[in-house]
């Protein structure tokens, strides 16, 4: 995934203790625990807000990576009906 130019890698792996994701900047890597106690989407977006915008603080990420996991729900519960 291209982020503001660089490339970053997304895997599946262990993230750390008490987290279900980690955006490791040095490295360039969002690693998502593969059984979050989160939505995966919600870990993801949140992780890649992180990537992206890195001078934002925690509570905006989470808002943000709320908001996104909120807004998918709604177009997949959409798609279904």
């Amino acid at each position: 995934m291209n982020i503001l130019g660089h490339i970053w890698t997304i895997k599946f792996g262990n993230p750390g203790p008490n987290r279900d994701a980690l955006c490791d900047y040095e490295t360039r890597v969002i690693t998502l625990r593969r059984k979050s106690n989160g939505s995966l989407l919600n870990c993801l977006s949140h992780e890649i807000i992180h990537a992206r915008c890195r001078d934002l603080d925690e509570e905006a990420v989470e808002d943000l990576g709320n908001l996104i996991d909120e807004a998918h729900v709604k177009v997949v519960m959409n798609l279904l009906v």
